[in-house]
């Protein structure tokens, strides 16, 4: 038997410290995917982050609250919501405070990244559809 598989579970897994891992989400992120259009890459991104928050009890109700103020702010247009769009940074900073945990702060990370690229109704249109994506795949994965 070779050192290869050992620490890891049968089956190929590696146990505990495999959901320990730290994966750089930011870094994972591509402002294009906001700026430009979404690819096949984003859907892949939207997927994994989605269950990575999951996996870091990253509650359901902690990304709809994020998600329907933007919701809000998509349904009376991004031109006339932009001071509601900038004043949502801090409630995802105060939110992060409050949570303290890594999957809030994942997302806070991502969120920030993508916030800063968001300058029309274009680049804001492609973050809500990321942002449903993640929220499709952090509850098709038992976020809760």
């Amino acid at each position: 038997m070779s050192n290869r598989n050992q620490g890891r579970r049968p089956g190929g897994g590696r146990g505990r410290h495999e959901s320990r891992e730290q994966v750089d989400w930011v870094g994972k992120f591509k402002i294009h995917w906001v700026t430009d259009q979404i690819t096949k890459d984003t859907v892949d991104f939207a997927r994994d982050f989605g269950k990575d928050l999951k996996d870091k009890n990253f509650s359901n109700s902690q990304i709809r609250n994020v998600y329907g103020e933007l919701k809000r702010i998509e349904l009376k247009g991004y031109e006339n919501e932009k001071t509601s769009f900038l004043l949502l940074k801090p409630k995802v900073a105060y939110a992060n405070s409050r949570q303290n945990n890594t999957g809030m702060n994942n997302f806070k990370n991502v969120f920030d990244k993508a916030y800063e690229s968001i300058d029309c109704e274009k680049s804001f249109s492609n973050f809500m559809q990321i942002m449903e994506a993640i929220l499709a795949y952090h509850k098709s994965f038992g976020g809760k």
